[in-house]
């Protein structure tokens, strides 16, 4: 199913709430194509906005407004009844204005109607449409009619091509797969390798179940490991969670407990009113649970529900003592190893070049920056960032500044002060503000609501703290931030 976007890669860098906004007629297709087909888009992982409880009417609300222009695609399902809608056809014309305007992509599916229907508005599609179109402007209708001859032109699915709808959405779900973001796997040198022995330890296929422990030391990539590992194996299971480090709950096993289970039975931010129900349906279920990180406290609070785990249910766990580990009977344990010297050249690169090798004229001055640290994925990651872009004379007198940091840093430390030292004063504000105002774990969007009060470019400073590596964005909107970073930014913001 092609896709069509009128704009550059440089999109890919604006910041979304939603993956997916799919627009369609509720008559036609709520009840049939569309509840099936939400299913696949969930079952991929993939956010899509749901317009349950919005009140419909002859013009959009702000609401809808909004999610359109947070969502990476918007899938507009054009059938009998599309057109008898001025809602859909409003929402339709704002769809082809952000694709026009913001670069978005716009996919299509025609669903029992042909399209050359909805391009020239003829036969059942026609008739809605012009009946819809009595009594409304002479410009609106105009508008609705350059936004349908627009769409029309976008290839896409058509139902009546398909002898199975099941097989349809299958297709359908995977390019919108295809449409969504690597999630920077594909730049993660040595991933796979980590990856292909994590799928051995866990025994994939085997209906045993298995809890399999990730160790190392803090910025080895534990956490990317485990992410990896998650976005490739999770379609194996019914019932999945991974539990971000931002959502760490302590030592309070009662409301890790609630946050595992609502989780991982999709019901987030909402009471879990049978317990019991809860537990059974995990018991007959095949469960993938991912814990990053887990103290020894909340493992043995969990130990009762992690038992009731069975059918080929797996558990992740990560963390940096591997005693925590042991001591509670982890027996499978997966020790992160420091990358070789040609791989840690590598995602130095990647960071500070876009590319697995430092272009001509800049090798010489890499190998020397890279291997002023030791190789840690994470310091190697934040110090590339910090010198992406940057000229030679900048590049030739990193060592020097290196040189200047205090002994009893970390070399991670090191890496973390240089690239805020690297920051203008306006980002050097957001990024303590960001901390002021307790938002990580937040949605991007309400950090960039929160603060735009203060006359900043806020989408774009936080955009900037994102490419030097300072603060990350969850698959799901989260603002997040390595605890080594959050560490350093009492150090480094004492005077703000």
């Amino acid at each position: 199913m092609p896709s069509s976007s009128s704009s550059s890669s440089s999109s890919s860098s604006r910041l979304y709430r939603y993956d997916v906004f799919p627009s369609f007629s509720g008559q036609d297709v709520r009840r049939t194509f569309l509840s099936h087909f939400l299913e696949g888009l969930k079952n991929k992982g993939i956010k899509t906005f749901i317009d349950n409880g919005i009140m419909r009417s002859e013009s959009i609300n702000s609401e809808l407004v909004r999610a359109i222009r947070e969502s990476r695609v918007s899938i507009v399902i054009l059938s009998k009844n599309y057109a008898s809608s001025s809602w859909c056809l409003n929402e339709l014309q704002l769809i082809m204005d952000c694709r026009a305007s913001l670069g978005r992509t716009v996919m299509t599916i025609f669903y029992n109607v042909e399209p050359s229907d909805v391009r020239k508005q003829t036969g059942d599609f026609g008739k809605a449409f012009e009946e819809n179109c009595y009594g409304k402007t002479e410009e609106e209708k105009q508008r609705w009619t350059q936004a349908l001859t627009q769409v029309s032109v976008i290839a896409g699915e058509h139902s009546v091509s398909w002898a199975s709808e099941a097989e349809m959405i299958s297709k359908i779900v995977m390019d919108v797969s295809n449409e969504m973001p690597s999630t920077d796997f594909d730049h993660l040198v040595g991933i796979e390798a980590h990856v292909a022995k994590m799928k051995s330890k866990i025994c994939l296929e085997s209906d045993e179940v298995k809890i399999v422990g990730i160790w190392g030391p803090a910025g080895i990539g534990k956490t990317t490991i485990a992410r990896a590992l998650y976005s490739q194996v999770s379609s194996y299971f019914q019932l999945k969670f991974f539990r971000e480090p931002a959502w760490k709950t302590g030592s309070n096993t009662t409301g890790l407990q609630h946050e595992l289970l609502s989780g991982m039975l999709d019901h987030r931010d909402k009471k879990i009113a049978n317990k019991k129900e809860a537990h059974d349906r995990l018991m007959h279920q095949r469960v993938l649970l991912v814990l990053n990180p887990v103290s020894s406290v909340e493992l043995q609070g969990l130990r009762n529900l992690i038992q009731r785990l069975s059918f080929g249910s797996k558990v992740i766990v990560t963390n940096e003592i591997l005693s925590t580990l042991k001591n509670n009977e982890i027996e499978q344990i997966y020790k992160v190893t420091y990358p070789s010297s040609e791989e840690a050249l590598q995602i130095f690169s990647y960071s500070a070049f876009g590319q697995s090798s430092p272009p001509r004229g800049y090798s010489e001055q890499a190998v020397e920056v890279a291997n002023l640290i030791a190789p840690f994925p994470l310091g190697l990651k934040i110090l590339g960032s910090a010198l992406r872009g940057k000229s030679k004379e900048e590049w030739n007198m990193a060592p020097a500044k290196f040189k200047t940091y205090v002994n009893n840093d970390t070399d991670i430390e090191k890496a973390i002060r240089f690239a805020y030292d690297g920051l203008d004063k306006r980002h050097k504000l957001i990024f303590g503000s960001l901390r002021e105002s307790r938002l990580w774990g937040k949605n991007v969007n309400e950090a960039i609501v929160s603060l735009s009060e203060r006359d900043w470019n806020v989408e774009k400073g936080i955009q900037t703290l994102v490419d030097t590596s300072l603060i990350s964005i969850s698959e799901e909107g989260e603002l997040m931030m390595h605890y080594l970073v959050h560490a350093m930014c009492k150090r480094l913001l004492w005077f703000l």
